[in-house]
C-alpha cells in the first residue's frame, strides 16, 4: 500500500508565472508540501508545451504572462481539452478580469501579494 506522501510526490504541479522569483517561491512551497513542481514557464506557448509534455495534476497561473496571450487564454485552452484544477495568482484584481477568470472555473483566485499559506491552502483544496 502506498502512503499519502508517496502519492503526493507523484502529483505534478505546473507554475505559469511571469516573474521568476515568484515562480521559484511557489515551486519551493509546492515541493515542501510533497508535490512535484515542474519547471516554471513564463508564456502561453511554453505553458501549452509543458502541459502537453507532462500532463500536470494542477496548474497555477498568473493572469499576466510574457507575450500577447494571458493566463486566462491558457486556462481557456486547458478547459477546452482537460478538467485539470486551476489556481490563479495575479496582481490584476479588477472585477472585469476576475469575471473573465471565473469563466474558466478555477479552484482558487489569489491576489498578490499573498503568503505561502495561501498557496498551501489553495493547493490542498485543489488536490484533496
Amino acid at each position: 500500500m502506498l502512503g499519502a506522501n508517496t502519492l503526493s510526490v507523484n502529483r505534478k504541479v505546473l507554475v505559469v508565472e511571469n516573474e521568476i522569483i515568484i515562480a521559484d517561491d511557489i515551486s519551493m512551497t509546492i515541493a515542501s508540501m510533497g508535490f512535484y513542481p515542474l519547471d516554471p514557464v513564463f508564456d502561453y506557448n511554453s505553458a501549452v508545451t509543458s502541459y502537453n509534455t507532462y500532463k500536470p495534476d494542477l496548474v497555477i497561473i498568473d493572469i499576466r504572462l510574457q507575450g500577447k496571450k494571458t493566463g486566462i487564454d491558457f486556462a481557456e485552452w486547458i478547459r477546452t481539452h482537460f478538467s485539470t484544477p486551476i489556481i490563479y495568482i495575479t496582481v490584476l484584481g479588477s472585477k472585469i478580469i476576475r469575471h473573465q477568470a471565473e469563466q474558466t472555473q478555477p479552484t482558487a483566485y489569489l491576489v498578490k501579494p499573498f503568503v505561502n499559506q495561501d498557496i498551501i491552502d489553495a493547493v490542498n483544496l485543489a488536490l484533496t
